[in-house]
């Protein structure tokens, strides 16, 4: 009996001993860990994922390449004119998000009006995001030190 009691204190103190014992807990804990998690992920795609949930318009898809590097307010009123709703955007960091929206300004602008287009030829299109016939219009500001009135615009300063 007393040999009993030995092996049994020295077999507690076996490094092996506890490498098993770890081993086995962490089998047991991988076998009873719910599978549900990783199936549903598996099979719902990501939220942020925008090209699934975009809406599909009336209106064709616009290549975003036709409209990069233009002015926004002409092309904003292109858009407008061709039956889309559009919104008009300013991406800058330094600028308050409540100061980043041209679309009031824009609208009341004219594309043929020389003022107009003189006042704001410096935000040029930087980036075109379509859902369905909803068009935003993000601009950048270029500085230029342009004061001739633009082809077909009328001389109204």
């Amino acid at each position: 009996m007393t040999n009993d009691k030995i092996l049994g204190k020295q077999i507690f103190k076996k490094w092996w001993f506890w490498v098993i014992v770890v081993v086995v807990l962490g089998i047991i804990g991988l076998m009873t860990q719910d599978t549900t998690t990783t199936n549903n992920t598996a099979t719902n795609p990501p939220a942020n994922n925008t090209d699934n949930t975009q809406k599909v318009g009336k209106l064709p898809v616009l290549n975003k390449a036709d409209f990069t590097g233009k002015e926004g307010l002409v092309v904003f009123h292109d858009l407008k004119t061709k039956g889309y709703a559009v919104t008009a955007k300013y991406e800058n960091e330094k600028v308050p998000a409540a100061n980043q929206d041209h679309t009031e300004q824009f609208t009341n602008a004219s594309a043929t009006s020389c003022s107009d287009r003189l006042g704001w030829d410096a935000y040029i299109v930087s980036d075109i995001r379509q859902d369905g016939d909803n068009i935003t219009v993000i601009t950048t500001n270029v500085p230029n030190r342009n004061q001739t009135c633009p082809a077909g615009t009328t001389d109204d300063r």
